[in-house]
Parts: structure tokens; C-alpha cells; sequence
């Protein structure tokens, strides 16, 4: 069988249970849409072909392969049949064909490729999927409805560790008695106020505040605790510092992503989403309602006050996908679904969920409900407009731009109509060949293929057709030219035009067409050609030996006659197609209409200064990015295989099938949606409080209960501490859906006070911490270390809300990091380097690196460099600026109060005061002319304080 044939082998044995939830996320979204589209039709068993013998529809057939070999080998691309057939490398082999669609788009190989490297992830079993069990799935614990479970009685282990007074130390010691295990003391002060500080705000406590609750807790420990808790909890910082964590959910971003054309790639108020999230929170808004109005604020009886359509963001915020719909669809579906109540609702886009009970059906059923919603033209009020000068001068730049806009929409219609007035003899000369093309083509591929417009073309034939326009002057000539037949052409020209210039220019000439009658008197009728006209065609030197070059001299004519429209001799050719009815006058709405994309292009920037005016100046009002139902709500089909040109059965609009109970529960009022956002914040959903639990517990410890925050299918196992979720969820249902209530259980509880030192017994027993007997130290995510470095430098500027900054262009903005720009096209390195969440999708949850990136940030940034100085300043401004060594020891103290809010320990204070005086390098030659004035000694002790691991750490 060969190494690879026994890895293809070992591999068919695999189970979807085998296999991780990451990698099989990875195959449902990015592999089998591929196979699906681009494969089936040749290797499937629902085809009923196995060209070469390979089939593509099981995990068994793509190892084992055809009559070539195993189409793949795990782990290496660069030896898979099937990479070298997607790449086109030989003309032998090449998927799909270049006659069945072509090769693949380079972002689709590349997911084969990753997979490959992944080891070939695959947990399809070869055969048709069993009808769902609902039944089954049913029993599935996280479907099961939400019951408050009893609290465990007291357990007294004689630890010396003061007992719990909340029922979640209840569920926690009950558990950890049951291993055997006993928690951990509680924290000391310093830690536990830094820790619940930056917990509920995301900032670091002040010196002043460390001293406060130090002496307030020596004299009424609990009690001071509590006090700083709910000091905490109604501070501003609480929302800003929240409002973060839910932005990773909804997959906020600032910007589209990707979008061809000139098209603004930034949402002009994505701010007011932002701002809404950040408000809800601090108000403490309930989360039932909080879910409501992000899903159909737009159907809520609001009254005057309109702020709630900016919770709209949530589903129309997300990446805009080259404006497909059906992409756009799916990720707010995703975002709902998964982001709400943990389902992967999505991975039913194109087949049954392959796990989960979601058919197809239930998939399309929700897309018809975002089907049947639009966004609006523009954009909805969040409040009245109230006159102000800033608004005023608002409008005064808006209208500015628009007139300019107006403008070149003016200039390129009087472009287009000038061009068509110089093509005037092509127009005459495509009307008189009409009547020979050939049969059956099409008046706009004729008038295409000689670049010409063809309603000007259709507005000629009329003109020309009325008797008293083919005998004006400018026109006649021509007509008598047409008249001649196409053997002998040139000479009968000549003949006719050395008549004409034997005549004299302003008598009258006659029509010398053969199949005009005489006049009543028996002469032919006299025609008076237009002088200027009749110069060049009677010019001596003119080259007339076709009607083409008859044509070639009207548009000369007719184009000077353009350009020096006032000139005596062009004025009446002028005239005459300067008329409202002259054919290349087509209505200015029709041109505009023809010349959108010209118009557009021309226009792109200008349009996208009146964008930015809504987040550059301070009187732009405010508005929603909101959705609105459309007029005539309709189900989706569902498409199968995903494919937008497969229809098949009406799938009508209805809640998921697993949470609907017996019969389907119909979301038909409008588009559905505010019916859907019922149905998920209903308090008998199973779902929605334990996620909403589960991620704030996630949050404040470092580690969910349950494991896939944004999974709870059906293959998540029960959390350890299943009854402790259960009873987090029933509470906060009970609540009235308060997350402060939740947040403050959850910091008054004896667990979350415990120390992050760990017991080796314990750690030896659990060493993932599952049973919390001790608090998980943690890094200080991204947001929180860059607004920790502008608090301590006494630069954090706390102005709330309103349009994103740029957290990257010097001066730098001191705002905290939530108002920070976020493009998620284009995310700065920055970001990344710290982990920060991908705002494409919704992010279950944010990862923890340690890489050395990280540490070349802090010691080379301009921006850490600017806050050490800052650190320096605002020691001597509070404390001093006496540069002798006797102050130093001082300057030190000061430094560690202000940067980690305690005094520093006798071996810190020498080995800083030892660094402070240490002499110059000998020989060190500084630069000419350094780009940036170098760090003073004490700046340089300052930046060494904010990059160490105290600063960047929580215990």
C-alpha cells in the first residue's frame, strides 16, 4: 500500500467526534463549498460519475483516489495529485476543466492548500446523512430549557478561608470538595482593586484610589470592596471597556472591506453603533432588549427618540463581500445565530448541518427574513435636526460639494452631446446603411460596432425622416450625394460637386436626385445648401470617392462649427443642432442615466468628501446604520448547494426547528425580524442566556464554562460546572436580563477574589484550572495595555464618543483604543501583533500569544517612547523636578506609585538608582542629528516600567 496509501487509510477511520472544532469549522466554510461547486458534477455518487475513477463526495474516495492515485497526501500539498490539478502545472491534468468553469479563483486553491497542510480535516463519511433526529437532539444538554438548579449547602473544610456568601462559591466548592481540593486564598488589596478595576473598566487604578481602598478596606474589608465595585460599575469607563468585548461578537469594523470601483469603502456611522453599545451598557439596558433593537429597532414603537436604530450595525456592519447578497446574508445570519445563541447556523448553507440539528430549510428560512430587509438610501435620523452655526456650516459643504458634484455631471452631458454633434456625418451615414445590415442584428449591436450611441442613432432615423429636415441646407447636400448610386460613385460625385462649385455659394442649386419629380412649372425645386458646408465639399481639393468620405467631411465641418460656434460661417450648422429636438440632444436625465459609471468615476471623489463630512465636521447629524423592511417581504428558495442558479423548494420564513417545539413558530410580520429577535431573547430560548453567561464568564476569568463560546452544538460536551451555568443564566433571566447584576455577583464572589498563585495539589489535580481554585493570571488584552500606558502618563483623554481616530499617525490621538479606526481590510500591524480578533467574522473569543513582536512594540514604538516621557512629566509635575541625586530615590518612588501603584522593594530601588547614575558608554559617538531627541536617563527607567510583564499582566 505505500506510506501514503496507509495514511489515507488510517485517515478513513477518523470520526467527525475525532476531529478539532477549529479544523472542522474550517472544512464546512472554506473546503466543502468548494468540492460542492466545482467537483460534484464529475466525482460524486449523486452524480453518478467517477471520472478517473475519483470520487470527491467522501472522505474515503479523495484519499484513496482514482485511477491516478490518492487525489491527496496530508500534510504535503506540494505531493497532492489534487493541488497539482487545481494549480493547471500540466496540460494533462487540470480541475476543473478550462470547458467546465476554469481554474479556481487563487483564494479557493489556497484553502485547498491550507487544508492539505492542516492534514486533510474531512468528516464526511462517504454516505447520504441521516434524516435528523430532533428527538435526539432535543436531550442535547444546551437544549434543554434552563431550570434554576439548588444551590449547594455550605462546605466547611476548616481551611481558614472565609466562607462564601454567594451562590456561585456555592457551586465552586461544592465541586472542588468533591475532587478533594480546597481554593485559594483570597488576593491580597493591591491586587484584587487592580484586577477589578481593570476587569470592569479596562484601566488601571490611580495611586490615590490604591491608598483610598487600602485604609477604607484595613477598617471594613467587604464592605469597601463592595463600594468600589459599585463605583466601578457606574462609571463611564464600565461601557467603554464592555462595549469592546461585545464589538468582537458583532464583528465591528469601521470599513467594507474589499469593494471594486470608486466606491467609499468606509460606513459613514459606524461610530453610532459603537456608541450605542457603549450607552446600552453603562445604562444598563436589559440584555432581552439590548437583542431586540440590534435585530428590529427599525419595527419597535421608538416615539421621538430615534437612538435605539443605531443598534442597526449589528447585522449591517459587517464585511460587504463585493456587494453579493447572499454573502452578505450569510454573514448576518452567522452573526446572529452564532454571536446570539451559539449555533453554526451557516454551515447549512449548502447541505444539511453535518452535526447540528439545522436543515438547508432552516438556513433559507432565515435568509428569507434578511431578504426581505433593505438598507435605506439614506440613512435615518437619530435625533432632530437642530440649527446651530456647526450645522450650518455642515450644510454650506455639503451644498458646496454637491454643486461641484452637479457640475461635472453638467460638463460630462455637454461633452457627450458636443462628441455627438462631431460624429454627425458617422450618425448620417450609419442611418443610410440601416437598410442594408444584415437580417436579424440587433440596432445596438450595429450602432455598437460603430461606436456610435444607439438612442442618438434612433433619433436620427426620425429626424431624417421628416421631408423639411432632409431639405435644410446643412442636410441636402447630403441627401443629394446619398441619392447617387454606389457604381460610378466618385464620379458622379464629381460631376454634382463641379456643378455646385460653378454656382455661386449663396444662389440656389438644384436637387439633382433622380427620383425627385419636377416642380408644377417643370423644374426641379431649388435648394439652398449651406455655404460653409458647400465650401469644403466643393472644394477643389476635397476627396470625395465614397459616401464614407462625404461622412468624414460632415464631421470635420460639424466639429469646427462646434468649436467656434459664433464664427459667422459655422453659426447656422451650430444652430441646428443646438436645437432641443436635434437628435444628439438626447434628454439630460438620458444622458445622465447612459453616463452613470463615466459620471460616477469623475464625481468618486468628491462624493467621498461628502461621506467624510458626516465624521470630519462637528455639525453633521447623526445617523443609524439601519435596515428597514422592504415592501413586499417574500421567502427564500433554497438554493441548492448554495448556488444561486439551482433553486429549489420555498423555504418559508420560521424560527430554527430544534427551538421551535412541535410546530414551527412562523416569522411573517414584515420581514420576520423582529419576530426573530423575540423568539431569541425570549426567556424560554435554552440558548441565548447561557451563551450571553458563558461569555461573560469567559471574560472576567480568562476561560468560558463551556469551551466553544460560539458553539454549543451538539457535539460541545456539558461544562464541568454545568450547574453553575444553569444557575448564571436562570439568575440572570430572573434579573431582568441585568449584566451589571451579572458582573457584580460575579466580582463579589469569593471565587473571583481568590489568588492566582495555585495550590500544587490542586494545579497538580486540575491543571487547566476547569475547577477555578485559583484566579487565572492574564495579559492585559490590546485596548487595555495601550489605554494603561496614556493613563499613567496622565495623557488618557477621556472624551466619549463620536467619530473613529487613527491610532496610528503621529501626533498620536490620546483617546482610549475603543474609538480607535478600524479597518478590516487593511488592519495595522499593530493589531495583529497584539492579538487583536479578525473583524470579519464574529469572534468567539480572542487568542493569547506571546510573540517577539510584542516586546520590539514596546521598546521601539514612537508611541510607548512618547508616554515614558509622559511618565517622566507627570512625576515631576506632581512630585518634583529636582534632578540632584537626592531626589532620585524620590523620582524612583514616585515612577513605581505611579506605574504599578505600589512603593518599589529595596533591591528595585537600588537597581534603579544604580541605573540612573550609571556613566555614559566611553566612546559612544551620538548621531549628527538624531531623527528623534533621545530619552533622558529617567525616560528611559520610565519605558523600562511599561514594558515589564507587572504592567502588561493581571493576577
Amino acid at each position: 500500500m505505500g506510506i501514503a496509501g496507509s495514511l489515507a487509510f488510517a485517515a478513513t477511520t477518523l470520526t467527525a467526534a475525532d476531529l478539532p472544532a477549529d479544523q472542522l469549522e474550517f472544512f464546512e466554510a472554506k473546503i466543502r463549498p468548494i468540492f460542492v461547486e466545482h467537483c460534484y458534477k464529475c466525482h460524486s455518487a449523486e452524480s453518478g460519475k467517477s471520472k478517473g475513477g475519483l470520487r470527491l463526495d467522501s472522505r474515503y474516495g479523495i484519499r484513496t483516489g482514482g485511477e491516478t492515485g490518492p487525489a491527496i497526501l496530508p500534510g504535503d500539498p506540494e505531493k497532492s495529485l489534487l493541488i497539482e490539478a487545481v494549480r493547471y502545472q500540466s496540460d494533462d491534468l487540470q480541475m476543473p476543466p478550462p470547458d467546465e468553469g476554469g481554474q479556481l479563483p487563487p483564494e479557493k486553491i489556497a484553502a485547498l492548500e491550507h487544508w492539505i497542510k492542516l492534514g486533510a480535516p474531512d468528516p464526511r463519511d462517504g454516505g447520504k446523512p441521516p434524516a435528523f433526529d430532533f428527538e435526539k437532539a432535543r436531550r442535547h444538554w444546551a437544549f434543554q430549557p434552563v431550570v434554576m438548579p439548588a444551590v449547594p449547602a455550605p462546605v466547611d473544610r476548616n481551611s481558614g478561608i472565609p466562607e462564601f456568601q454567594h451562590p456561585i462559591d456555592a457551586f465552586i466548592r461544592a465541586r472542588l470538595a468533591k475532587e478533594g481540593l480546597a481554593p485559594s486564598p483570597e488576593a491580597d488589596q493591591r491586587t484584587l482593586l487592580r484586577r477589578v478595576t481593570y476587569d470592569l473598566t479596562g484601566l488601571p487604578p490611580t495611586p490615590e484610589e490604591m491608598d483610598g481602598f487600602r485604609r477604607e478596606a484595613a477598617v471594613d474589608g467587604d464592605a469597601a470592596y463592595a463600594r468600589v465595585v459599585e463605583r466601578l460599575l457606574a462609571s463611564p469607563r464600565y461601557g467603554e471597556r464592555w462595549a469592546r468585548a461585545w464589538l468582537d461578537v458583532a464583528r465591528y469594523a469601521d470599513t467594507k472591506g474589499y469593494l471594486a470601483g470608486n466606491v467609499e469603502r468606509r460606513y459613514p456611522f459606524s461610530h453610532t453603533y459603537r456608541d450605542y453599545v457603549i450607552r446600552a451598557f453603562n445604562e444598563d439596558r436589559p440584555y432581552d432588549q439590548f437583542i431586540v433593537e440590534q435585530i428590529a429597532a427599525d419595527r419597535l414603537p421608538l416615539g421621538e427618540d430615534k437612538s435605539a436604530l443605531a443598534a442597526l450595525g449589528f447585522l449591517t456592519l459587517g464585511r460587504r463581500f463585493l456587494n453579493n447578497q447572499n454573502d452578505i446574508i450569510d454573514d448576518r445570519i452567522d452573526v446572529v445565530t452564532r454571536g446570539l445563541m451559539g449555533l453554526t447556523v451557516s454551515c447549512a448553507r449548502c447541505h444539511d448541518h453535518k452535526f447540528d440539528p439545522i436543515p438547508t430549510k432552516d438556513y433559507y428560512a432565515l435568509h428569507g427574513v434578511f431578504a426581505s430587509s433593505e438598507e435605506p438610501k439614506e440613512e435615518p435620523l437619530l435625533g432632530p435636526l437642530t440649527p446651530s452655526p456647526a450645522y450650518e456650516q455642515f450644510l454650506k459643504r455639503q451644498a458646496e460639494l454637491e454643486a461641484k458634484i452637479k457640475g461635472r455631471e453638467q460638463d460630462e452631458v455637454t461633452k457627450f452631446r458636443a462628441a455627438a454633434r462631431e460624429k454627425t456625418g458617422d450618425y448620417l451615414l450609419a442611418v443610410h446603411d440601416l437598410v442594408r445590415r444584415p437580417p436579424g442584428e440587433k440596432l445596438e449591436l450595429f450602432a455598437g460596432v460603430r461606436k456610435l450611441n444607439v438612442e442618438v442613432l434612433k433619433r436620427w432615423q426620425e429626424f431624417l425622416a421628416e421631408e423639411t429636415n432632409r431639405n435644410h441646407p446643412a442636410l441636402a447636400p447630403w441627401f443629394a450625394l446619398a441619392a447617387l448610386p454606389g457604381d460610378g460613385f466618385a464620379e458622379r460625385a464629381a460631376d454634382l460637386l463641379s456643378e455646385w462649385r460653378a454656382a455661386n455659394p449663396g444662389a440656389a442649386v438644384y436637387d439633382r436626385r433622380e427620383d425627385r419629380g419636377q416642380s408644377a412649372g417643370g423644374h426641379r425645386p431649388p435648394l439652398h445648401f449651406d455655404p460653409a458646408l458647400l465650401a469644403v465639399l466643393a472644394n477643389p481639393q476635397a476627396v470625395v470617392a465614397s459616401l464614407k468620405d462625404v461622412a468624414t467631411i460632415y464631421n470635420r465641418v460639424f466639429t469646427e462649427a462646434e468649436k467656434t460656434p459664433y464664427a459667422a460661417e459655422y453659426e447656422p450648422l451650430y444652430k441646428l443642432l443646438q436645437a432641443d429636438h436635434a437628435p444628439p440632444n438626447l434628454p439630460y436625465d438620458t444622458v445622465a442615466a447612459l453616463l452613470r459609471r463615466e459620471i460616477g468615476n469623475k464625481t468618486a471623489a468628491l462624493r467621498r468628501e461628502i461621506e467624510a463630512l458626516n465624521w470630519t465636521e462637528p455639525g453633521a447629524p447623526l445617523r443609524a446604520m439601519a435596515l428597514l423592511d422592504k415592501p413586499s417581504p417574500a421567502d427564500s428558495r433554497v438554493l441548492i448547494r448554495g448556488n444561486p442558479a439551482n433553486r429549489g423548494d420555498e423555504a418559508p420564513r420560521q424560527f430554527l426547528a430544534i427551538l421551535s417545539g412541535e410546530q414551527p413558530v412562523p416569522l411573517t410580520h414584515g420581514s420576520g425580524r423582529l419576530d426573530l429577535a423575540r423568539q431569541i431573547a425570549s426567556p424560554q430560548n435554552p440558548l441565548t442566556a447561557r451563551v450571553l453567561v458563558n461569555r461573560v464568564w469567559g471574560w472576567h476569568f480568562g476561560q468560558p464554562l463551556v469551551a466553544t463560546p460560539s458553539d454549543f452544538g451538539v457535539r460541545t460536551a456539558p461544562p464541568v460546572q454545568r450547574e453553575l451555568l444553569d444557575w448564571l443564566a436562570a439568575s440572570f433571566v430572573e434579573n431582568h436580563w441585568s449584566l451589571k447584576q451579572l458582573h457584580r455577583g460575579i466580582v463579589l464572589s469569593r471565587t473571583y477574589r481568590q489568588s492566582a498563585n495555585a495550590n500544587p495539589a490542586a494545579l497538580a489535580a486540575d491543571p487547566d484550572n476547569q475547577l477555578l481554585h485559583h484566579f487565572n493570571r492574564h495579559r492585559l488584552e490590546f485596548e487595555s495595555l495601550r489605554d494603561t500606558l496614556l493613563a499613567v502618563a496622565g495623557a488618557l483623554d477621556l472624551t466619549p464618543g463620536g467619530a473613529p481616530d487613527d491610532l496610528t499617525k503621529e501626533p498620536f490621538t490620546r483617546r482610549r483604543t475603543i474609538y480607535g479606526f478600524i479597518d478590516r481590510q487593511n488592519l495595522p500591524g499593530m493589531f495583529r501583533t497584539f492579538d487583536y480578533p479578525n473583524p470579519d467574522v464574529s469572534s468567539a473569543g480572542r487568542f493569547a500569544t506571546t510573540v517577539p513582536q510584542q516586546a520590539l512594540f514596546m521598546m521601539n514604538s514612537p508611541f510607548v517612547q512618547e508616554q515614558a516621557r509622559e511618565v517622566v512629566r507627570r512625576m515631576e509635575r506632581e512630585g518634583g523636578s529636582v534632578a540632584d541625586a537626592e531626589s532620585d530615590e524620590h523620582a524612583v518612588q514616585r515612577l513605581y506609585r505611579i506605574v504599578y501603584q505600589r512603593d518599589p522593594d529595596t533591591p528595585e530601588l537600588a537597581l534603579a538608582l544604580g541605573f540612573l547614575h550609571r556613566p555614559a558608554i566611553a566612546g559612544a559617538a551620538p548621531a549628527t542629528k538624531p531623527p528623534v531627541q533621545p530619552l533622558t536617563r529617567r525616560e528611559e527607567l520610565a519605558q523600562v516600567l511599561l514594558l515589564s510583564n507587572e504592567l502588561a499582566f493581571v493576577d
